[in-house]
């Protein structure tokens, strides 16, 4: 099972139904992808390859974040976001945002030569939060298994600041951002 289906079981145990409100799979993902970007990396493909993200106007709010605060963009929405403000990244070889909030910020996979990290992009500048596209899911997935998440009195996910903290850095050793 690859990491973004173990996420989604989490997810949908939490929230049943989160996974029936994602968008169906776009099916020239594939070929939009290329056209925009020279490969697929495996990260985008286990994820796209399952659904297109969450519609901006989905009819059931409690499953609008993908974590807390953040919605899983569709890929036309990734490749628009790509091309007006990540496509001439001076910091690493490659950034392509992923999950936005509504307050410009976005998780964004990143690549600097053959290393693969997420970042968190905003208006401040962009920071390494996981080092490796693995530390990412093992951290979220942890979220979940150690009680980080939870549901608010209004079913909406939500969050353990200080627990994510804690998780955050044991899993992220040498991060300034879990600092």
């Amino acid at each position: 099972m690859n990491n973004f289906k173990v996420f989604l079981s989490k997810s949908e145990d939490m929230r049943n139904g989160y996974i029936k409100s994602l968008d169906n799979v776009d099916l020239n993902f594939k070929d939009k992808w290329l056209e925009h970007f020279e490969l697929i990396p495996n990260f985008f493909e286990e994820i796209y390859s399952v659904c297109n993200g969450t519609k901006l106007e989905i009819s059931e709010q409690i499953f609008f974040d993908f974590l807390p605060g953040f919605r899983l963009m569709q890929v036309d929405e990734v490749i628009e976001k790509y091309e007006k403000e990540y496509k001439n990244c001076s910091e690493f070889d490659k950034v392509i945002p992923f999950l936005a909030d509504n307050a410009g910020c976005y998780y964004a996979y990143a690549r600097k030569k053959d290393i693969e990290c997420i970042i968190l992009a905003s208006y401040e500048g962009m920071e390494i939060i996981h080092s490796d596209i693995y530390l990412f899911w093992k951290t979220i997935i942890a979220f979940y298994d150690e009680g980080v998440y939870f549901l608010d009195e209004d079913g909406f996910l939500s969050y353990d600041f200080e627990m994510e903290g804690d998780i955050g850095r044991r899993y992220n050793i040498g991060i300034d951002y879990w600092k």
